[in-house]
């Protein structure tokens, strides 16, 4: 009886249970394997894998080098300990893996895909943009590979070709929330006395960002958009709208339809012709939302530190509350905190209640947001909703970046194009908030004496 052959249908039983998400089980019966032959690379790749989806990523690097010890042929087994190590913020070595992937391997599409996405989080965009290419040419359709060289291409100032390729998000990874319509989706033509459906498809910053563009459609054409339920109150006072939906309630008939992201393609935007008309929300002035200062005189400064712990790169953009230690000190500064969600916690638990005024726990939805920042000096923030608000809003707004930021801050500026009044601050190498901190600090002790 050969005893490899006889694991080959064990192996195959643990691999399905594996693809069907029964982690443990799968787990199980890999050391099962192991047990009978602790030489098997391909068990140990595979509980390699099962442990590093349960984000033991110190473990998995182990076995899965183990297995390449035992067999150095497989591009799989590389690419795998790449992942681990990106995971780990190893990028050197994760790059060092997926590149002898590749040696192995030279038509390997996810390893290039992979390679780019490690190279950009060095900051090697040249190199980066080279591996997606080389991605999208050993195939063609690879979304994934498409969509992450156009975030590239607009982090870059690429536009063109950029918003191009952003549309390969219908069919990547990030899942995008597309809606089949039997109308037909807009292509920019004119829209003289006819009606759109514009509706929001990613985050709450995608939807204030981009809701801009409603002041770009004729006279003549009736809008109606449909939008996050956080978003209504808000967005209702854009007097261009027409109809304003959201989730449960009747689209009316339309001609046309648009995901709200889509919108800069459509309409061929670059960076001289970005809309900049600020502000362009408009929150009753009159609202019974209010909060009390302890002194007229004091600058008061909203901050929020923390995103939707859901999104792709939240690990590198929301940071922690003690970060902000370092200005909470500063004379003539009063902070009052626009963090919603289990985060506003935070302000306890860092013993700053005393310091910082929690509003975000008042919060149900954003006009209550845009209410408490038209009566503040200035915002502080991470990337997330609360920053283009600020922004949307033309609140002076100074916003926290991580080394290698989303696309659309750009990259070696200050300034944004889509927010007159914002202002970048940036990581100048990966991971290094206390020197944002530092400069932060300076530019505010400054700002609260004019």
């Amino acid at each position: 009886m050969n005893p490899t052959q006889d694991i080959i249908p064990i192996l195959k039983l643990a691999l399905r249970y594996h693809r069907e998400g029964n982690l443990d089980y799968a787990k199980y019966v890999y050391q099962h394997v192991l047990g009978i032959d602790p030489q098997n690379a391909d068990a140990l790749h595979l509980l390699g894998v099962s442990v590093y989806q349960s984000e033991q990523y110190d473990i998995a690097i182990n076995l899965i080098t183990q297995a390449i010890q035992i067999d150095s042929t497989k591009p799989l087994f590389f690419t795998n300990l790449g992942n681990a190590f990106q995971k780990q913020g190893k990028l050197e070595q994760s790059t060092q893996a997926y590149q002898k992937a590749i040696q192995i391997q030279p038509d390997y599409a996810e390893a290039y895909f992979n390679l780019g996405n490690s190279l950009r989080e060095q900051g090697k965009l040249k190199e980066s943009t080279q591996a997606l290419q080389k991605a999208v040419q050993i195939q063609p359709d690879y979304a994934d590979a498409h969509f992450n060289l156009a975030m590239l291409l607009l982090l870059q100032g690429q536009f063109v070709e950029g918003w191009e390729k952003y549309e390969w998000r219908w069919d990547s990874s990030l899942k995008s929330q597309k809606r089949n319509f039997k109308r037909p989706l807009w292509d920019g033509t004119s829209l003289s006395s006819k009606s759109i459906l514009i509706y929001a498809e990613q985050g709450f910053g995608d939807s204030i960002q981009f809701v801009r563009y409603i002041d770009l459609f004729p006279d003549t054409t009736t809008i109606i958009v449909a939008c996050q339920p956080e978003l209504k109150s808000l967005l209702k006072r854009i007097g261009r709208i027409d109809t304003l939906v959201t989730k449960g309630e009747d689209i009316p008939k339309f001609d046309f339809h648009a995901p709200i992201v889509s919108l800069p393609h459509i309409f061929g935007t670059v960076l001289e012709t970005i809309p900049a008309k600020i502000p362009y929300l408009y929150p009753d002035k009159n609202s019974d939302f209010a909060f009390l200062s302890n002194d007229e005189r004091d600058l008061k400064v909203g901050i929020a530190w923390a995103g939707s712990p859901t999104h792709i790169n939240d690990r590198n953009r929301s940071i922690s509350l003690n970060n902000f230690k370092c200005l909470l000190d500063i004379k003539g500064c009063e902070f009052f905190s626009l963090q919603v969600g289990e985060h506003h916690r935070d302000i306890k638990r860092c013993g700053y209640s005393r310091i910082i005024k929690d509003l975000g726990k008042q919060f149900t939805n954003f006009h209550h947001t845009a209410s408490a920042i038209l009566q503040l000096d200035l915002v502080i923030s991470v990337d997330t909703a609360v920053a283009h608000l600020a922004g949307a809003l033309g609140k002076p707004v100074w916003t926290l970046l991580p080394f290698i930021p989303d696309w659309r801050w750009m990259l070696n500026r200050s300034d944004s194009p889509w927010y007159p009044s914002m202002t970048l601050f940036r990581q100048r190498k990966r991971g290094d908030w206390h020197s944002v901190f530092q400069e932060i600090r300076l530019t505010l002790i400054q700002y609260s004496q004019r």
